[in-house]
């Protein structure tokens, strides 16, 4: 695997494209390359919608299989990851579901792609960040 999804990444790839810089679509349309996306990102993800956050244009379970390409691999969560998610060095963000995504990246030996600007500068993880492109 080559990457890591955040759950931004994946929502904004599969719903709002067109706010992805260039190098990150190409990143995330690219078949030739292997992605990661923590299943918490899908729990995440239901949860918004639960929530009316995140409105979608079909039933949750049928979008969630239609946002998944094969190049995207789900990972679960596991005992390794949960330990990890609680020895973070420095951690910025007081979120549990950031330190199990950075845990998962870390377990994986994956760099994350990111628009959370908390983790720009995590120097404990490999973290590839970018500023979304704003909307016309």
């Amino acid at each position: 695997m080559d990457y890591l999804l955040d759950t931004n990444i994946w929502l904004r790839g599969a719903l709002y494209i067109q706010t992805l810089p260039r190098e990150v679509r190409e990143i995330l349309e690219n078949p030739g390359l292997s992605l990661g996306l923590s299943i918490y990102s899908l729990w995440e993800a239901a949860k918004k919608h639960q929530k009316g956050k995140l409105p979608l244009p079909m039933d949750l379970s049928a979008w969630i299989k239609e946002s998944l390409p094969q190049n995207v691999h789900l990972l679960p969560l596991t005992p390794e990851i949960i330990v990890e998610s609680t020895r973070l060095p420095d951690f910025p963000v007081n979120d549990p579901g950031d330190e199990l995504i950075v845990a998962t990246a870390r377990v994986h030996k994956l760099t994350l792609l990111t628009t959370d600007t908390k983790l720009k500068g995590y120097r404990h993880a490999r973290i590839h960040y970018f500023t979304p492109v704003l909307e016309k």
